[in-house]
């Protein structure tokens, strides 16, 4: 690793793929690789990365054939998490996985591993695959616990949810709607990273939202308790007495305040 040697990048997902291309090229390791906004400290020298999908390409497919497909999917979604210090973390990872092969895919490290081989994990290398593969079980557990738990408000035309998760969990969860509400626009707002899943017949996006103004739901009391009605059914719980409770409860559980956003 040289010693000054940094990268920066545009923060997408195909940007930092070409980090790893570019080090494998170059033959040189970053001591850090900085997203665009993060600018190295004064004195310090940084590489530019460019964003190129052939690159970036090769290398996406490059984790399946020297790890497996299922490091594909790792790769991805921890790189969506709120992980520190997240692409040295799988950079190293991606490094560590090339060397390993389908090994690296384990976390337990004995007897599953021996049967790709019998090279010992290297030093530090064990909490390196535990950290990227409890940050990868936690992103798909709030995934889909947003998938199971997420209801709309039925506007014209349209269909609007709010979340406020703590991974970028977007990508993911516009696929899921995507199938599951058809040919349904729908418009799915992140409030904590700013960011919205937009859908419609052309197709769905996922882009930078800083707020969203939602128009008057002039018969909301009535949206509500067709939410809570079937929920206390569902989990056959008597229909609350204290209906101004549940549907208090139900707003705060199905929909956060993006009036203010």
């Amino acid at each position: 690793m040289e010693p000054d040697l940094e990268y920066i990048y545009d923060g997408t997902f195909e940007g930092f793929l070409c980090c790893i291309y570019a080090s494998y090229v170059r033959r040189e390791v970053p001591k850090y690789i900085y997203v665009e906004e993060g600018l190295p400290l004064l004195g310090e020298t940084a590489t530019w990365i460019p964003t190129e999908w052939e690159k970036a390409q090769s290398v996406y497919i490059s984790l399946s054939k020297k790890i497996g497909m299922e490091a594909q999917d790792i790769v991805r979604d921890v790189f969506l998490t709120h992980l520190p210090d997240k692409e040295m973390t799988l950079f190293r990872y991606i490094r560590l996985g090339y060397w390993m092969g389908r090994r690296i895919l384990f976390e337990g490290g004995t007897e599953e591993r021996e049967s790709y081989g019998k090279v010992s994990v290297p030093k530090d290398g064990e909490d390196l695959i535990q950290e990227v593969l409890r940050a990868y079980r936690n992103y798909r557990s709030e995934v889909k616990n947003i998938e199971g738990g997420l209801r709309f408000r039925s506007f014209p035309d349209v269909m609007i949810s709010c979340i406020t998760p703590r991974n970028l969990v977007l990508p993911g969860l516009a696929d899921y709607f995507e199938k599951r509400l058809g040919g349904t626009n729908f418009l799915l707002y992140d409030k904590t990273h700013q960011m919205a899943a937009v859908h419609r017949e052309e197709g769905t996006m996922v882009t930078r939202m800083r707020s969203m103004n939602l128009p008057v739901l002039y018969d909301e009391v009535n949206v509500y308790e067709n939410l809570w009605k079937p929920r206390y059914e569902s989990i056959h719980i008597d229909t609350p007495m204290n209906q101004r409770y549940a549907l208090n409860e139900m707003r705060q559980r199905l929909w956060c305040d993006v009036l203010d956003a």
